[in-house]
């Protein structure tokens, strides 16, 4: 969970912030890891995609599996909520390559201690300069350090983000996953071939000598700059994920679990709109999102400024700027634990004379 600072005197620019600290780093390595195990975990979370960028048969599958897990925990349950938790799971399969399918992840999360097994699903946190040290007071029984941590996570978030204990945290996980994996099962297979549709038509572009803009154009619109401390990037393909990327940094490897392409969903209706479409429009049907464009045709801002400049609460900024970024009109540039976001000049000239006209005032 990156922090978002602006620096105190930046200089600026026309066209943007200045920003110090620059790195000369290495380029790092990408690679596309089209894996059912990571979208498996995605497919279990209820606020990592939308159900509008799913083909219709997928939307009545989640909505139905969606009702029957709650139908088993009990409806509102702290075990409904867990899923962006239960998500953060795929990072254990970085390095390793056997655990392909979602039953392979279920095995390995079965063999996990339970210790184990929550490190993994708050990995991000405890990696994270500012809540690490928290996270960790949190984990090891620290009741203060508990409660600071939830509420620092839900004023990011604006709503509760740790369900019940951290105690409950690994029972909650191994029976959605369990509960899950059979369910899952059943489009695993159509969702595979989605995902290698998807990265055979990536393979085209070239990530060596690019790797950068590659990561870029993957994701439609994640900027990073090079770090030190990252050597690897694996770009996971989602389906359920869409239209949203999510990012997480395990050790040396930046990982992004990037929403497909249109072009990979093989679905056969000819009349349906793209998905594309949709959320372009979707997202420039809001006040407060044309603002946020405005503003960014001005110049790039942190979302501490965004969020003053319009006097709305960080999460409903960020929740904007998601939308934005998924219909591909705002890039995330993420420089360490500096975040800054940018309007996409040449997705705006897409859009139309009525919305250009109304950026250039």
């Amino acid at each position: 969970m990156a922090a978002t600072r602006n620096p105190t005197g930046a200089p600026t620019r026309p066209s943007g912030l200045v920003r110090p600290g620059l790195t000369a780093a290495a380029l790092p390595s990408v690679e596309l890891d089209p894996r059912t195990g990571f979208d498996f975990l995605t497919s279990a979370c209820n606020d990592c995609g939308e159900l509008e960028d799913l083909l219709p048969e997928d939307r009545r599958w989640l909505e139905e599996s969606r009702a029957a897990l709650a139908a088993q925990v009990g409806a509102g349950s702290s075990v409904e909520s867990c899923g962006g938790f239960v998500a953060e799971t795929g990072r254990m399969m970085i390095g390793r390559p056997e655990l392909r399918t979602a039953r392979d992840v279920v095995d390995a999360i079965d063999a996990m201690r339970d210790s184990e097994l929550l490190e993994t699903m708050v990995g991000e946190l405890l990696e994270d300069q500012e809540l690490g040290t928290l996270t960790r007071r949190a984990i090891d029984g620290d009741a203060a350090a508990y409660a600071d941590l939830q509420a620092k996570l839900e004023s990011v978030k604006g709503h509760s983000v740790i369900p019940g204990s951290l105690a409950d945290m690994t029972r909650m996980a191994r029976v959605v996953v369990h509960f899950w994996l059979p369910r899952y099962e059943t489009v695993e297979a159509r969702v595979g071939r989605m995902l290698d549709r998807d990265v055979a038509a990536r393979r085209l572009d070239d990530s060596v000598r690019d790797p950068i803009g590659f990561v870029e154009r993957t994701t439609n619109g994640i900027r990073l700059v090079p770090e030190q401390r990252i050597r690897r990037i694996v770009l996971a393909p989602s389906y359920f994920g869409r239209p949203y990327n999510s990012l997480s940094k395990v050790r040396d490897v930046q990982m992004i679990c990037y929403p497909i392409a249109d072009s990979a969903l093989g679905a056969a209706d000819r009349v349906a709109p793209p998905a594309a479409t949709v959320r372009l429009y979707r997202a420039l049907g809001d006040s407060s999102r044309l603002r946020i464009l405005r503003l960014l045709a001005e110049r790039d801002r942190y979302l501490t400024e965004i969020a003053n400049e319009l006097e709305l609460s960080k999460p409903t900024i960020k929740h904007h700027l998601a939308l934005l970024r998924a219909a591909g009109l705002v890039t995330l540039t993420d420089q360490g634990n500096l975040t800054y976001y940018s309007l996409r000049h040449d997705r705006a000239e897409e859009a139309g004379v009525e919305l250009r006209a109304y950026l250039a005032h």
